[in-house]
């Protein structure tokens, strides 16, 4: 139960993302006044952090410990959505800030769009479509693969992994799914499982975990190398918890099948420089892979969703459930 505060709430917020109606003016409900800014570069963030008590930040501001020793009235963190690698959380809180997210809110739009990337690769449709758009209509060289009967593997058994349990019920499949903090999830259809076993019997390896120091790299050459057959990789978590090369190599070697990635390790591509742009043209050339910017947790409803939950939370600490 949250903590009921007698004292109504009193400062700045500095809101650094599109937010849907409604999010200002319920912090200013809430009795802060509010700064809207919805492009800022953390140069920029610098030099204005001092001076505010509350911050809604976005992916691309990085709240390390620098930043927050710049923070020198900051009393709040709201990060709308789950992932929070870009917060130093266990600094912050040493400070005494509060960190509230939301990661419950676009965990089915995860999902959907992960299984999305999944049959699209496995029906080779992105593939199709271009070649129908070019005039050309080729049929037995995009013969798919089906989903029935496979075994898909599942790291990470928090919001996004059980809702991707749930996606994948109606397909058919066997489903192992291996969480290193959770124990006793197993049901009828999700086998607990342990890597030993997910290395030896996954078709398809969907990636539901935060990027922490223990997942950076996680999927790499090494780990690839460990799985008994060829098999489909989908990644919908952090960018970084993939090394690239490793998954290129493997699509050259035929260790993957295919590889779906809703995340980049560097996703400003305007900024690349040879070496990144280098990796990024092997993956196009590599056949069937599947990339999109980021937008897996961004639906119409989840988009509004992850905002609405965040300062619901927010409230209540304030005020509980009233």
């Amino acid at each position: 139960m949250p903590e009921i505060m007698n004292n109504r709430p009193s400062g700045r917020f500095l809101v650094t993302d599109l937010v849907p109606p409604g999010c200002i003016e319920t912090l200013e409900g809430l009795g802060f006044a509010v700064n809207h800014i919805e492009d800022l570069s953390n140069e920029q963030l610098k030099g204005m952090i001092g001076d505010y008590t509350g911050l809604v930040v976005r992916t691309s501001l990085t709240m390390d410990a620098e930043m927050i020793d710049r923070a020198l009235q900051l009393k709040y963190i709201l990060r709308p959505g789950s992932g929070l690698d870009n917060v130093d959380v266990e600094y912050a809180q040493s400070k005494g800030i509060l960190i509230f997210n939301s990661p419950e809110a676009n965990s089915d739009a995860v999902a959907e769009h992960a299984l999305g990337l999944l049959l699209g690769l496995m029906r080779f449709i992105p593939r199709a479509n271009e070649q129908v758009k070019n005039g050309l209509w080729i049929r037995k060289p995009n013969t798919g693969t089906l989903l029935k009967g496979k075994t898909v593997a599942i790291i990470g058994y928090g919001n996004t992994g059980t809702a991707m349990a749930k996606k994948l019920r109606g397909f058919e499949t066997n489903l192992l799914v291996y969480d290193k903090y959770k124990k006793g999830f197993g049901d009828g259809y999700v086998k607990e499982s342990d890597m030993e076993t997910i290395f030896e019997q996954a078709d398809v390896l969907s990636l539901h975990i935060p990027l922490t120091t223990e997942s950076k790299r996680l999927i790499n050459t090494d780990f690839i190398s460990r799985f008994q057959k060829p098999f489909y990789l989908i990644n919908t978590s952090r960018g970084k918890i993939v090394d690239l090369k490793a998954v290129i190599q493997a699509l050259h070697s035929g260790r993957l099948m295919g590889a779906g990635l809703d995340v980049l390790e560097h996703e400003k591509l305007s900024e690349y420089e040879e070496a990144d742009q280098a990796i990024l043209n092997d993956l196009y050339a590599s056949g069937n892979v599947i990339i999109t910017p980021h937008i897996a947790g961004w639906t119409h409803e989840s988009r509004d969703n992850i905002f609405y939950l965040v300062l619901e939370k927010f409230r209540t600490y304030f005020f509980g459930m009233e």
